[in-house]
């Protein structure tokens, strides 16, 4: 699982910059639809980054717990938060001692299970961490627009106090462990009049419904729904 750099060593850069490129109160008012639809109040966040969706959450009163795989992301995400309880762990072996209404898997943080190992692995774990009758919502790239998508290469502008960053991404599939792709990334920060440049790279995976339909029936889920948006599809399952 090659991770891109944005979330450790950039960490910072991504909070910055994502706070204008995602909209987190709309992403928010998604998962909130569907936490009262199944009516979850104790929920878990795998992939809380720096914490960007949490007050959302917390206005709403939930109760809540992030997970990141990153220390510089639960660092960060603190600071945001400080009488949250974030974690730092992975989603391929939780080991958590309270279990949960609903688990989120935000961020298209799935992507990066690029092995069907992984995939198993994370939804084994997550099906322990749900309480009876708890509900898994996640997203990924559907991988039947992905890999067709005729666009290559893709800009992002965004601005935070007195930086600016543009990032440029380029995609190409390798498919060395399904639906996959290597993606590079190249950051411009500009700050007092100076540009900083930094490169990085990494794999995710994109799936079909039918995959994910398999894997989840295979640990012992129930397909509630799946929801596709531009190249993006959302699925919520129940244990």
């Amino acid at each position: 699982m090659l991770m891109t750099k944005l979330y450790s060593h950039l960490a910072q850069v991504y909070h910055e910059m994502y706070q204008s490129i995602f909209d987190y109160k709309k992403d928010f008012q998604f998962y909130n639809r569907l936490l009262k639809k199944y009516k979850c109040k104790k929920i878990l966040e795998i992939g809380c980054g720096s914490g960007n969706l949490t007050p959302l959450f917390l206005k709403a009163g939930y109760d809540y717990v992030g997970l990141d795989l990153f220390k510089e992301m639960i660092k960060i995400a603190k600071k945001v938060e400080p009488k949250v309880k974030f974690i730092q762990g992975d989603m391929r072996k939780l080991n958590l001692k309270e279990n949960f209404d609903a688990v989120l898997i935000t961020g298209r943080s799935f992507t990066y299970l690029t092995t069907n190992e992984d995939v198993m692995n994370t939804l084994k774990s997550v099906h322990k961490t749900l309480k009876k009758n708890g509900v898994l919502i996640f997203d990924n790239f559907n991988a039947g627009d992905l890999i067709e998508m005729k666009k290559k290469r893709f800009v992002q502008e965004a601005k935070y106090k007195n930086k600016k960053y543009k990032r440029i991404s380029e995609k190409y599939p390798n498919l060395q462990t399904g639906w996959t792709e290597d993606w590079k990334a190249t950051y411009y920060v500009t700050e007092n009049g100076k540009t900083k440049i930094i490169k990085d790279k990494s794999i995710i995976r994109a799936f079909t419904k039918d995959e994910i339909a398999l894997f989840l029936k295979l640990n012992k889920f129930k397909i509630l729904k799946n929801q596709k948006k531009d190249f993006v599809l959302f699925t919520i399952a129940q244990k």
